[in-house]
């Protein structure tokens, strides 16, 4: 027997991450992370990693690096499907707890403290610094051997909460040997170190100071350590905070419940008392940096948010790079906040904005403590998962001992060794509404075809006795052309359907599929030959 490690999300994408570790059919699983949806995925709200591989398995825990929603966000459909332990540290804990309340989920949730023994896996987390509090690597010592996965991490010489990644502990299992090391790719690319959290500060502090009125500030819900600075720095300055958005509102609760967020009571005021206060001695921190249509600093932009309106004079931050695909989004809230006469602070114009991950140079310093004897670069797109094992290749990886992996992909540990194993079933799983997995390819092609060249929809009433038409053909249509303005158009439509059906045999007449097929044959190749244009044909027969 070997130990299988299964990669069911995160590989060539950045989000969904998630791996189980596998021996003799007894699974501990890594992260349940979700991602948001592309352009290309109409209507869809979320996606999820494809885990029916694990609903026939002995899955004995679920542990979580840290608690962004790309790591726990998938975490209430996992356990709704699949009840398991939830093992993780306090802060993560707290965070991953909220949904599955939501979805009436329980959740067996267990600090990992200094570890835990899972079957047979004995699980060692180890202090990293991140974006986000309490983040940790695993060390996971299998059966077979030893596998090292670093979760999302940067090496930050002066972390906000005092909390170092702990290099020495890397350093000592790269000693001690380490079989298979799972390293971050996200920010490969990025060359150097990537600067200190506690620069942010800085500048946060040069913002405030030369505030003339209302000062509005957005980053990520689960960034404790921005939304800390941002509270000191309030709080020289003499003003008050005001926590704006739901996932905000909750994750603040959280952090200072647990300990994570040192802010005074006196210093928070409920958003419905900002009219209490003169702009001058408010500060809004509200979700939004990634211009999402309804969070609280798009409505902001618009001027239709219920508590919080900026003009001339205020000041706005956005305190988060744009996620790649959100570019245009977040630029559409930059112009409106500028048309409503606010001052526009964003990391293209100061540094407000750090990244949590390790630049290139930092990822050289773990491969070098680790070294470990077989290498698996993750949580990046297939470029950067690709830049990651040339990496490591050039600081002493053999080149046959580096595995690039996708979502589906299997690695084998045996006796110290990895190779390749056979894929499983794995990739994406959309959420819309309540739905959950009825929306696949198919109907995403639809929705596609729908928005691109609208729907083209065909009426026609026959004798279900001898196949005369009686009405129609009659041509309604959505999004393809105006029928008012359109009439001879669709009336030359008309004609085409109809001398198709002439043509039918008499004794196929009635057949509800050959009046269908022609008459979606005769209208796609009229439309096409005179617009250029493939829109969605429904014929439709009503029988009397």
């Amino acid at each position: 027997m070997s130990t299988k490690i299964v990669f069911l999300g995160g590989l060539g994408e950045i989000g969904r991450n998630m791996m189980a570790l596998e021996n003799e059919g007894r699974v501990v699983v890594i992260d349940a992370g979700l991602s948001f949806p592309t352009d290309e995925m109409l209507g869809v709200d979320l996606v999820l990693p494809d885990f029916s591989y694990l609903k026939d398995k002995d899955v004995l825990g679920v542990v979580l690096t840290h608690g962004h929603e790309d790591h726990i966000g998938a975490l209430s459909w996992f356990l709704r499907d699949i009840p398991a332990p939830v093992f993780g540290t306090p802060l993560t804990l707290g965070l991953a707890s909220r949904r599955p309340e939501e979805f009436d989920v329980d959740v067996e949730a267990n600090d990992i403290g200094e570890g835990v023994g899972l079957g047979p896996f004995e699980i060692t987390p180890i202090p990293v610094s991140h974006s986000i509090p309490d983040a940790v690597s695993y060390c996971v010592d299998t059966p077979d051997g030893r596998v090292l996965y670093t979760g999302d991490f940067k090496i930050d010489p002066t972390p906000i909460d005092g909390r170092h990644t702990d290099m020495e502990a890397f350093r000592r299992l790269g000693r001690d040997g380490v079989d298979l090391l799972l390293s971050d790719s996200t920010n490969v690319e990025t060359p150097g170190r990537t600067p200190s959290e506690s620069l942010v500060g800085d500048a946060l502090r040069e913002i405030f100071e030369g505030a003339r009125r209302r000062i509005v500030l957005a980053c990520f819900a689960s960034n404790l350590h921005r939304i800390q600075q941002v509270c000191e720095a309030a709080g020289a300055v003499k003003r008050k905070v005001a926590i704006v958005g739901r996932s905000m509102v909750h994750n603040v609760e959280a952090g200072r419940r647990l300990g994570y967020l040192d802010v005074p009571d006196d210093l928070l005021i409920d958003v419905n008392q900002l009219d209490h206060f003169a702009p001058h001695e408010t500060v809004v921190v509200c979700t939004g940096s990634q211009g999402e249509p309804l969070s609280a600093l798009s409505l902001i932009a618009v001027g239709d948010h219920k508590f919080v309106h900026v003009g001339d004079g205020d000041t706005v931050v956005l305190s988060a790079s744009p996620i790649p695909g959100n570019e245009s989004a977040v630029h559409r809230v930059i112009n409106g906040l500028y048309r409503a006469g606010a001052e526009v602070h964003h990391p293209g114009t100061i540094p407000v904005h750090v990244s949590g991950h390790a630049g290139r140079d930092e990822l050289a310093e773990m491969l070098d403590a680790v070294r470990p004897r077989h290498f698996t670069p993750v949580h990046g797109e297939f470029r950067q998962l690709a830049l990651h094992a040339r990496l490591a290749e050039s600081h002493g990886v053999a080149p046959n001992d580096i595995f690039i992996v996708e979502d589906g992909d299997v690695l084998e540990l045996r006796d110290g060794k990895v190779k390749r194993g056979d894929r499983v079933t794995a990739g994406m799983v959309f959420v819309d509404g309540l739905g959950v997995g009825d929306v696949g390819p198919v109907v995403l092609r639809d929705r596609r075809v729908l928005a691109g060249d609208g729907v083209l929809i065909c009426v026609i009433t026959i004798d279900g006795h001898t196949g005369e038409v009686l009405a129609g053909p009659d041509l309604i249509t959505r999004g393809f052309v105006h029928e008012n303005e359109s009439r001879d158009f669709l009336d030359e439509a008309a004609d085409r359907v109809a001398e198709a059906i002439d043509k039918i045999e008499p004794e196929m007449s009635t057949e509800w599929s050959a009046l269908k097929k022609a008459t979606r044959r005769a209208l796609g190749e009229f439309v096409w030959h005179s617009t250029r244009r493939r829109p969605m044909i429904l014929p439709i027969i009503m029988e009397v």
